[in-house]
């Protein structure tokens, strides 16, 4: 039996860095029960000899420690007896040490996670004594809990703007001074600003996401379609950033592990594709992206990791990039914020925007949430 003790959140760090599986047979463990395995056994740590005679023969470091995470395998219990302490070959043991290795950073990225997820469920237990005890309203610890202002968030796809390096890490403290940044309308450094036009033929130009907002809220729209068109960079950027502010970090997860994405095209609800016309008497379907693959209604343009492009052969297209993951809702559970992108496939009309989807169990397919974001 292993002296060595970990913790509940180290296990399941070290259990999802490996994707759940036995590092000697492949097969899945179980998050409850598996075994950690010492690839070169913790008991040398008591015969200095023993361990120096081991380290030549496998041609490791002086400062090789037994209890890092780069010694450390998690196993299924048998594989773990029948290994019990014996030391492995050179060529296998460099091989699993390997393994060990490049997971180290992932453990140490899941353990943080892990950690947060602890820390804010512990303060959202005390928010509830709190609040039970009348100490607190609910409006009081609803703020609270969206006001975490040192939340760092990584993006998936960056945002740009002009004279500045690419951002794919937002801090929540700096999404004030983000809003004043001119935004960079993509490739053509000629197109300085986005025109907008009132009821009355008045005109403004923005450029920052901030001013963009301040023109909309006093009725100022876009109004020819090159202007719809350019409008989607602020739609996108001015979204996220509005959506960041309100964002937490998710209590549980039912897209992280195993991860789940707009690429599933099984999980995506056919309901989110725009439709030039709407469904005859109201009818929503049930039908995914998917069933409207296979049967030809659509066409998979493109696709990446975090990307999904979409057509009709006649009629509409659609663009869904994934940006960032979080709790945008406020009901503890990750979503996905996604950048959009709408046109016709035979014409010239083209408008943006953002879509937040969630899912709400292992068994769900997804489910836009716009109508349930929490406001900053």
């Amino acid at each position: 039996m292993s002296k060595q003790k970990f913790s509940p959140a180290q296990r399941e760090a070290i259990w999802k860095a490996h994707d759940g599986k036995c590092a000697y047979t492949r097969t899945l463990i179980d998050v409850s029960s598996f075994h950690i395995d010492h690839i070169v056994p913790e008991g040398l740590a008591d015969d200095p000899q023993a361990f120096a005679e081991a380290r030549a023969t496998l041609k490791l470091p002086d400062d090789f420690d037994l209890f890092g995470y780069n010694n450390l395998l998690p196993c299924a219990p048998g594989s773990n007896l029948q290994k019990s302490s014996q030391i492995f070959d050179e060529q296998r043991a460099q091989y699993f040490l390997a393994i060990a290795s490049g997971k180290r950073p992932k453990i140490e990225e899941n353990l943080q996670r892990i950690e947060r997820r602890l820390a804010r469920g512990k303060g959202i237990i005390l928010l509830q004594q709190c609040l039970d005890r009348g100490d607190l309203t609910p409006d009081q610890v609803s703020t609270f809990l969206r006001e975490t202002p040192d939340q760092v968030f990584a993006l998936l796809e960056s945002l740009s703007f002009v004279d500045m390096e690419e951002i794919t890490r937002i801090k929540n403290a700096d999404i004030d001074t983000l809003r004043d940044l001119p935004v960079k309308l993509g490739e053509n450094d000629d197109i300085t600003g986005l025109t907008l036009t009132s009821d009355s033929g008045y005109q403004c130009e923005v450029r920052s996401c901030r001013e963009y907002d301040i023109a909309i809220s006093k009725g100022y729209y876009p109004q020819t379609t090159f202007d719809i068109k350019m409008s989607a960079w602020f739609e996108h950027q001015s979204g996220l950033l509005k959506a960041l502010q309100a964002a937490s970090f998710p209590l549980e997860s039912y897209i992280s592990d195993p991860r789940a994405g707009i690429i599933d095209l099984d999980l995506m609800p056919f309901s989110m594709f725009p439709r030039m016309e709407e469904p005859e008497d109201g009818h929503q379907s049930n039908e995914t992206y998917q069933d409207k693959v296979d049967d030809g209604t659509l066409v998979v343009k493109r696709i990446r990791h975090n990307m999904l492009r979409v057509e009709e052969p006649e009629g509409m297209g659609q663009q869904l990039t994934e940006v960032v993951r979080a709790d945008f809702d406020g009901d503890g559970i990750e979503d996905i914020l996604l950048f959009e992108y709408c046109y016709a496939t035979r014409g010239t009309m083209g408008f943006g925007g953002i879509r937040v989807v969630t899912r709400l169990s292992y068994a769900g397919r997804f489910l836009a949430i716009e109508s349930r974001l929490v406001e900053p």
